[in-house]
């Protein structure tokens, strides 16, 4: 049998555009831009396809099958960067031990994605991924009939999420190319997520039940809007077995709102109210290696950034939405055996910030129009609540033709 020479293209072009990738990204962790926050980024289809782990080695007529389960718990409750600590202290009744257990708003979440990949060729991937979650929002009531009580319940909402549908191309191919590549793609976002699901037997201050309530926008399984977004993933061999890698993505959804809403506007700030469609976007760059001969076993560490802006980049922004944005350090690992690859990816939020929302300068202004003195101007800023962490565990089978020329493995692609 013939040995087969590959010789693998010149990278001082490709390792320009990932430090230019790289350093974009630095940049805008050290700005306080009127980006992402909420509780953590709507789950959505795909959203964890461009992992490391992902189908760098798809070739043509290849197919990779797959599913990501994410689970986070939000808690701590922030305004801006300032955190809230008598969210948990305070406000929500005292238990069997005499302690106030707290006002805060907690949110489970558990997500799975589904996700289909096709080689339409070595450098043109198609993917496919249907979302599905199960979400619990534990809140606090204060009861004032038949007798005055506070205490605290669980609402909950799932069903299938917004599907994603999307498709990337290596400037290089991925054949060849073993020391970097430069991934584009674009995706198109469909509401198939139920924005207005409804829960029952939830309590009511007057003593009652009451069935058909609308879910908080926090827990919704999608936002109703049709989207679109544009992505990039790139790495390079920086020394030996050591890569550098960045990938991210922006999310655009023009539609304004849903015509969902919670509770009715306050007088002059009607729209305000009504869930958005909001934008979303993620970008992360950093390190990894593989420690074993065989480089099956990979280990990564990476800076994490993701968010919900305040403003569409385009549409209407009359609409209620809690912007803002995490800043994380996530470690991970992967691990590869023949056509089976596992990946672990536990980031953990350093940084969190909830922005002021177009309501909320919306009602800012609405207010300091009846203020003459400068002195008495206010300030209006709505809070949120964050996860210290998040877990994204990972799971993908490469279906292969038999008989063909296997590709170049990439250590952790």
């Amino acid at each position: 049998m013939k040995n087969t020479i590959i010789h693998t293209p010149k990278l001082t072009i490709m390792k320009k555009l990932l430090l230019f990738v790289v350093t974009i990204f630095l940049v805008v962790l050290s700005q306080n831009i009127h980006a992402q926050g909420c509780v953590a980024i709507r789950q959505m289809g795909g959203l964890n396809a461009m992992n490391p782990s992902g189908s760098y080695n798809l070739l043509k007529g290849d197919f990779q099958v797959g599913a990501n389960y994410r689970y986070f718990h939000s808690w701590r409750h922030f305004v801006g960067t300032t955190e809230q600590p008598q969210r948990q202290t305070t406000g929500g009744g005292h238990g069997p031990d005499g302690k106030d257990r707290g006002n805060a708003v907690n949110i489970y979440s558990h997500a799975v994605d589904l996700n289909l990949s096709y080689g339409l060729t070595n450098r043109i991937q198609l993917n496919l991924s249907i979302p599905w979650v199960h979400n619990e929002r534990s809140q606090v009531l204060r009861q004032t009939a038949p007798t005055a009580d506070t205490f605290r319940y669980s609402v909950y909402a799932k069903g299938i999420g917004d599907v994603r549908m999307s498709v990337n191309y290596w400037i290089l191919d991925p054949a060849k190319a073993r020391t970097g590549n430069l991934m584009v793609g674009v995706g198109l976002k469909l509401p198939t997520g139920n924005y207005a699901a409804t829960d029952n037997g939830v309590p009511q201050a007057n003593g009652t039940k009451k069935d058909f309530v609308i879910m908080d926008q926090a827990i919704q399984p999608g936002d109703g809007g049709l989207g679109f977004s544009v992505e990039v993933q790139g790495f390079t061999q920086l020394y030996k077995g050591i890569y550098g890698f960045a990938n991210g993505y922006y999310l655009f959804n023009p539609k304004e709102s849903n015509g969902t809403y919670k509770s009715a506007a306050s007088p002059g700030l009607e729209g305000y109210n009504i869930y958005a469609c909001p934008d979303q976007y993620f970008a992360r760059a950093g390190l990894l290696t593989s420690v074993l001969k065989s480089q099956n076993l990979t280990f990564s560490l990476a800076g994490r950034f993701e968010g919900i802006p305040a403003y569409d980049a385009f549409g209407g922004q009359k609409a209620y939405r809690r912007p803002g944005y995490v800043v994380a350090v996530e470690p991970g690992v992967t691990y590869r055996t023949g056509q089976h690859t596992i990946s672990l990816f536990v980031p953990y939020n350093f940084k969190k910030n909830r922005i002021q929302s177009a309501a909320d300068i919306a009602d800012q202004n609405l207010q300091n129009k009846l203020i003459t003195d400068p002195s008495q101007k206010v300030h209006v800023q709505g809070d949120a609540a964050f996860a210290d962490y998040s877990i994204s565990l990972g799971y993908s089978f490469l279906i292969t033709k038999k008989n063909k020329t296997a590709p170049i493995r990439v250590p952790g692609f």
